[in-house]
């Protein structure tokens, strides 16, 4: 009897330890979104699962390009030319729903020569104290044009959290 105790208390423990690492992988939304995250990796997951990345290449050597999730509700993209001049401009304001991004975007920018795409619904694959992964969901109407090619291609962009 008190061997099973003791295993009982041993696997109590292990199952413990396993939720509470589970519990430190996924933060809570949407607080874990703000600050700053650079562009790590973007590529492509095909049917859901077949995943091309490819690193990020930067203009600019000396900075990265750049999301700024602000407490506000505020999406900022700030990116680089060739000259390390910085182009920054108001995406829009965003909230999360479950583990999806939606993004209501600002209508008087221009996005030209931004690296940032206009999709308005991300699925957060991974967010952690250190990584974000998103992968678009296109609305309706672009997914009813492009969709008809076989092999649908997602795009997934990779960040890391600056400081």
């Amino acid at each position: 009897m008190k061997s099973f105790k003791i295993k009982n208390a041993i696997l109590l423990l292990l199952v413990c330890t396993m939720l509470m690492s589970c519990a430190s992988f996924q933060q809570p939304l949407p607080k874990s979104l703000w600050g700053s995250w650079a562009f790590e990796q973007t590529g492509t997951i095909i049917n859901g699962s077949n995943q091309r990345l490819y690193d990020y290449i930067n203009v600019c050597s000396s900075q990265s390009d750049r999301l700024r999730f602000s407490s506000d509700h505020k999406m900022n993209l700030r990116w680089y030319d060739e000259a390390c001049t910085i182009n920054e401009y108001l995406i829009g304001r965003y909230h999360v729903e479950q583990n999806t991004l939606k993004i209501k975007l600002e209508d008087s920018h221009p996005y030209q020569d931004s690296p940032f795409p206009l999709i308005t619904e991300y699925r957060i694959i991974q967010i952690n104290a250190t990584t974000l992964k998103l992968e678009e969901i296109p609305n309706a109407d672009w997914r009813n044009k492009d969709n008809t090619k076989s092999g649908y291609e997602a795009l997934v962009y990779i960040f890391k959290k600056l400081e």
